[in-house]
């Protein structure tokens, strides 16, 4: 009979032991790993899980706790990664057994949502996170780019607090952009090499990091001051021009960036990405964080309203009225003008996406921006 336990790692000899385990499973090598969670200034043992069957790690799964900006609110993201079974030990549900207790750990520890990215949803969906999904575009041949008076540099370390400055006000426009520490920039760094920015009179105003691989180039990040568009055109085309016999450039950036609005007017292929998966950690804690937000959204001449919002086996109140939004858990007695029942993958939609048309909270969730940089996946 196996002896099987689930927990966090103790110590550095664990740890060592779960990055030979990444390095084993995985195309990369143990080094990737460890230099991955030396990106995480405040790395705590209690973020990696591990399955341990007869005294051998046989399962391990990392958790990357991180913040995001929800317009006024800072909600706790749960990243989860490098999920992986030494082939010996697979078929006996290690991973799926790690990820429940994570989700139960990540809810009595403050997380609100959990992230992850996939190729094998049915897996996930099992124990309870949901398919987001996004748009990639791709252009196949290079668009011919006007050329714009601007400095096209290499990023250097002097550009920093402008850099950190003009990400910290641009991803205010999205919510699902991490919120950077200074540490976790100068950690992310050093291990970037395609990062060019544009000055205007010796300003940066904006800037592109992007990965080549095989022949195609995938923009991971880009950023721009407000009316400073045609900076990011002029960084697309030094890109092309430092790249030309590329096959394909690609990138995943929500859809009131600029580079959408251009990818879609020359004609870029669009395609659905589907490895993003969602989990609501604490529905009624997430609420709550997100009170303010719903006030802020709602227009003083919106129409007083109770509507009785069901998601699985949660139940909101939410009642609005003279441009506020009062948010309660239903008690033994309760009334209520309207009825909304939604599964949790619908639920993460409104609130990532939005509500489009006539729903009735369309004014509570109105459309949103969603955008996951690729520098900062895990």
């Amino acid at each position: 009979m196996n002896k099987i336990e689930i927990r966090s790692v103790h110590n550095n000899e664990e740890l060592e032991e779960v990055y030979e385990l990444w390095g084993n499973v995985f195309p990369e090598d143990k080094s990737f790993f460890q230099e991955r969670l030396e990106l995480e200034e405040d790395y705590d043992y209690n973020t990696t899980w591990i399955a341990i069957v007869n005294g051998k790690i046989a399962a391990a799964v990392q958790i990357f706790p991180y913040f995001i900006t929800f317009e006024k609110a800072v909600l706790k993201v749960g990243g989860i990664g490098n999920v992986a079974t030494l082939p010996d030990y697979r078929g006996m549900s290690l991973t799926q057994t790690i990820l429940k207790r994570q989700s139960e750990w990540m809810k009595s520890n403050g997380f609100d949502l959990s992230l992850l990215f996939t190729g094998i949803n049915p897996f996930y969906e099992k124990i309870g996170w949901q398919t987001f999904p996004i748009y990639s575009q791709i252009l196949r041949k290079s668009p011919e780019i006007p050329s714009f008076n601007y400095e096209i540099t290499e990023f250097s370390n002097g550009d920093l607090e402008e850099i950190k400055s003009l990400y910290q006000v641009y991803c205010g426009k999205f919510v699902g952009s991490r919120i950077r520490s200074s540490t976790y920039w100068e950690a992310q760094l050093s291990k970037s090499s395609n990062f060019l920015i544009a000055k205007d009179e010796n300003e940066v105003v904006a800037y592109l990091r992007y990965r080549c691989i095989e022949g195609n180039i995938m923009i991971d990040e880009c950023c721009h001051d407000e009316g400073y568009e045609n900076a990011v055109l002029s960084l697309l085309k030094e890109t092309l021009v430092r790249n030309k016999s590329f096959d394909s450039i690609r990138m995943t950036f929500a859809s009131n960036h600029v580079l959408s609005h251009y990818f879609q007017e020359c004609d870029a292929e669009k395609i659905v990405e589907t490895t993003n998966m969602w989990k609501i950690i604490d529905f009624n804690r997430l609420i709550e964080k997100l009170r303010d937000v719903f006030t802020n959204r709602i227009y003083s001449d919106v129409k007083e309203n109770t509507i009785l919002f069901q998601c699985g086996n949660s139940d909101i109140l939410f009642t609005i009225k003279e441009g506020v939004v009062d948010i309660k858990i239903p008690g033994d007695s309760f009334a209520y003008n309207e009825l909304v029942k939604v599964n949790e993958g619908k639920f993460i939609s409104m609130l990532l996406e939005g509500i489009e048309g006539e729903e009735p909270l369309k004014d509570i969730f109105p459309k949103v921006h969603y955008n996951f940089w690729g520098t900062d996946s895990f």
